[in-house]
């Protein structure tokens, strides 16, 4: 029969237990220090650095590479400033009106005489000369009532293209620059007075003057000789 007070086991050496003790020891040791080198890796530590967002790699940025350049920009050929446009030129003046009157200083009056020399009883003839010598065409009134054509002796009036010829009519004309017009009479060869007397004498030899009349304008005389 057996004996139920014997114990069922006996009590360890103490050695074991100090060798149980410092091997738990080691092995909590080794749990803390590989506890800190995983917390470390996740903060940020080692190769951890370079793993991007959803484990996509992310090439390190350089400092050098952010920093801003101090490089000065190559010089460029400066343009040349643009000319300005010219001003607009103004409108060119309307033309002249022809209808506006010629003033006496651009009419030139003439006389002419063909032949200047010619023999008692024939008729040289007579001509009145209007020119504008302006640069724009304007009106002149050249009409019978305005123009004539005198021969005198000296200060002696012989005759006279309106004495017995009616004076009268307007003529106005438009003359253009350099416009040349003339008006011709034949001289018989004898003297004339206002109103055309009936007594008129045959002008003997001798050289006498004709001018011309427009208006209040009169030309240079032109000598006429008379031969017998």
């Amino acid at each position: 029969m057996i004996d139920t007070d014997e114990p069922l086991s006996r009590p360890l050496p103490r050695s074991v237990y100090l060798r149980r003790r410092v091997v738990a020891v080691v092995g909590s040791a080794a749990g803390v220090v590989a506890l800190a080198w995983v917390i470390s890796g996740l903060l940020g530590g080692g190769d951890a650095a370079e793993v991007g967002v959803a484990g996509n790699w992310a090439p390190p940025v350089h400092p050098s590479s952010t920093a801003p350049s101090t490089t000065s920009p190559a010089p460029t050929a400066s343009t040349p400033a643009s000319t300005p446009a010219p001003p607009p030129q103004p409108p060119p003046p309307p033309p002249p009106d022809p209808r506006v009157l010629c003033p006496d200083p651009v009419i030139a009056v003439a006389a002419e005489v063909d032949p200047a020399t010619f023999r008692v009883g024939t008729r040289p003839a007579l001509r009145v000369v209007v020119t504008n010598t302006g640069p724009v065409p304007c009106t002149r009134d050249i009409g019978r009532a305005h123009r004539e054509l005198v021969i005198s002796a000296g200060p002696n009036r012989l005759w006279s293209s309106n004495d017995c010829t009616p004076a009268d009519g307007d003529e106005p004309t438009v003359l253009n620059p350099g416009q040349r017009e003339s008006f011709e009479v034949k001289w018989a060869g004898r003297t004339s007075g206002p109103g055309c007397p009936t007594q008129r004498d045959t002008v003997p030899p001798g050289t006498y003057q004709v001018t011309a009349h427009v208006g209040g304008l009169v030309s240079p005389p032109v000598p006429i000789t008379v031969q017998p």
